[in-house]
């Protein structure tokens, strides 16, 4: 094989065009591209070019230098969930170039990823608190009605912000209050339940908002940023983050904290486990499984209830 093909940057693309042709997602692929650029990088600094050069040192070498890396921002080191990313999206890297003998040994087969403890954040908003998002939202002005549908649909769904982002026209089934998640997490697609309440807010929005914002490239988005196009990701973020501060809750977070607050309202109120799990489109039971841990609170107030010696 030549050198030119050994180099570690054409390797990242040739990798990058391999994932797409097996059916992973643009954004899957995007961010794959960045944290290899990072790792690519970091090799440049070492002196390795070429992926014949990679070995079991290099990686622990790499997993060091993203255990002392510092961020610019804060000076604060990478959370250990970051740092497993950043790891493991080198070895499926090695591991299909190995596949296609670009790589001669599976040496990464030895290293270890470190273990992460799946976490929610510290407090999950009730019911009550969600309401007090809600009516920020009111406080808008002209985009009143579209932020409003937003945040519902989000709350009534949990889907993931990309997938909410992604949405179009055709995707929200009125009659069935049913909406359609298209290439979601594992490039799959799923229907999740819509409740009454957000379908009315979406529909006040097509009615009142959307035709005043759409334009030839709105194309089929459901909903639209302030130019007619469709959403970005990154305005979704913006968007919630600040309504949650100014709501006065008290917590921090943006559109995954939806996401947390209805899968742990579901699971409050007596919804079975493996359904969370189809509704939020987890691949594996074990990511639907940390909301439980917040329901020891219920656990708690039951045990004082109903405990001889917790009532004694």
């Amino acid at each position: 094989m030549s050198k030119k093909i050994e180099k570690l940057v054409v390797c990242v693309e040739f990798y990058a065009e391999d994932c797409l042709a097996r059916g992973q997602a643009n954004s899957t692929v995007r961010t794959k591209r960045v944290l290899l650029g990072v790792f690519v990088s970091w090799c440049l600094t070492q002196n390795i070019s070429l992926v014949s050069k990679l070995d079991i040192d290099a990686l622990e070498n790499y997993r060091q230098h993203l255990y002392r890396y510092r961020k610019a921002r804060d000076g604060e080191p990478l959370d250990l969930s970051t740092q497993r990313m950043r790891l493991m999206a080198v070895t499926g890297f090695l591991e299909r170039l190995y596949y296609f003998r670009i790589v001669k040994s599976d040496f990464f087969m030895q290293f270890k990823l470190p273990r992460v403890t799946r976490r929610l954040p510290a407090d999950v908003p009730d019911e009550v608190e969600m309401e007090q998002v809600f009516r920020q939202a009111m406080t808008k002005g002209k985009m009143a009605v579209r932020d409003r549908a937003i945040l519902e649909v989000y709350y009534a769904t949990g889907i993931r912000r990309t997938e909410l982002a992604n949405l179009d026209l055709k995707d929200i089934d009125f009659k069935h209050q049913l909406v359609t998640v298209r290439k979601g997490k594992g490039n799959l697609d799923r229907r999740v339940p819509i409740a009454t309440r957000a379908v009315n807010w979406i529909r006040q929005y097509l009615k009142e908002l959307r035709p005043t914002l759409a334009s030839i490239e709105s194309g089929e988005a459901l909903f639209l940023g302030n130019t007619g196009n469709r959403i970005r990701s990154s305005k979704l973020s913006d968007l919630v983050s600040d309504y949650i501060k100014r709501s006065g809750i008290g917590k921090s977070g943006s559109c995954h904290l939806f996401r947390h607050a209805a899968a742990t309202a579901m699971l409050r109120n007596g919804a079975d486990i493996r359904y969370v799990q189809e509704m939020l489109g987890h691949l594996d039971i074990t990511s639907t499984q940390i909301y439980t841990r917040v329901t020891v609170m219920d656990l708690s107030k039951v045990y004082n209830d109903t405990h001889p010696a917790a009532r004694g």
